[in-house]
């Protein structure tokens, strides 16, 4: 059995709406758990502070803190954390929407009607994209089950799960004697991050990816000279980390479902 843990950015800006899911085999959590309570007082001792949960926007340097001692040192924590995740060798997911292509796509009646908003639209891509992925693996031996922040219950994500649509099936090609979703446990969970050490990590990852499609894509000026470079490091540590490109936005012989999310992905995004 596999648990994704899953955080969000973006609702309440003009751009973009990402999801991020950190993806563990429930065999190796308990080492994650305890490796991540010895990280911590190494976060802390560059800090300068005691805290028990990381949150992006505030571990992230402002534009006046950027290049000073104590900015120099969250920029090192963000990259302590990065190196610790890739070393237990998980793996990751995400969905972009780009806000004015999906208005774009909803009033021209071209979006799914199933997808309400931004959010129903990337939650639904990373199931489907482990859908895909996790019923090709040979050995598995159970089902997923998805941990997002609390506060996001969206009621028609259950519907999406309990009756996936037939426009998604083409998505993982489901066959006629395969249920639909069959790799999903049916009922999301909705759990607080500061319990989760995990879903911190999923904000972290976002925070980088909508930073990083900012600059890149929407035109977003640096907060200081250099600030593209650390971005650009960052992806270079998560771009291995995530799971093959051709399960979230395939080239080959796209479906109908695939062509749809991938309109609605950053370009710089969608080429990780």
């Amino acid at each position: 059995m596999k648990f994704c843990y899953l955080d969000e950015t973006g609702t309440g800006q003009k751009t973009v709406v990402i999801i991020v899911g950190v993806i563990v085999d429930v065999q190796r959590m308990n080492r994650t758990k305890r490796e991540w309570d010895n990280l911590l007082p190494e976060v802390n001792c560059l800090l300068g502070q005691s805290i028990t949960e990381i949150h992006a926007k505030q571990l992230i340097p402002s534009k006046k803190r950027w290049h000073t001692e104590s900015g120099k040192n969250n920029l090192a924590v963000v990259e302590k954390i990065l190196d610790w995740f890739a070393s237990r060798k998980h793996k990751i997911t995400f969905a972009a929407v780009d806000k004015s292509e999906f208005k774009r796509l909803e009033e021209n009646k071209i979006c799914k009607k199933d997808l309400r908003r931004e959010w129903d639209a990337a939650a639904f891509h990373i199931i489907l994209s482990l859908q895909r992925c996790h019923q090709a693996e040979k050995n598995n031996k159970g089902n997923t089950v998805f941990i997002f922040d609390k506060g996001k219950e969206p009621p028609n994500l259950f519907d999406l799960i309990k009756k996936p649509p037939s426009w998604a099936e083409g998505y993982y090609r489901k066959g006629k004697k395969r249920t639909g979703l069959n790799q999903i446990v049916d009922v999301p969970f909705f759990a607080d991050s500061k319990l989760l050490p995990l879903i911190q990590i999923a904000d972290l990852i976002c925070f980088i990816l909508r930073r990083y499609a900012e600059l890149k894509d929407y035109g977003a000026e640096e907060k200081c000279a250099g600030e593209l470079a650390h971005y650009k490091r960052w992806i270079d540590m998560i771009k291995p980390l995530c799971i093959d490109r051709s399960h979230r936005y395939r080239k080959q012989k796209p479906c109908d479902a695939s062509r749809f999310f991938s309109s609605l992905a950053p370009k710089s995004l969608r080429q990780l």
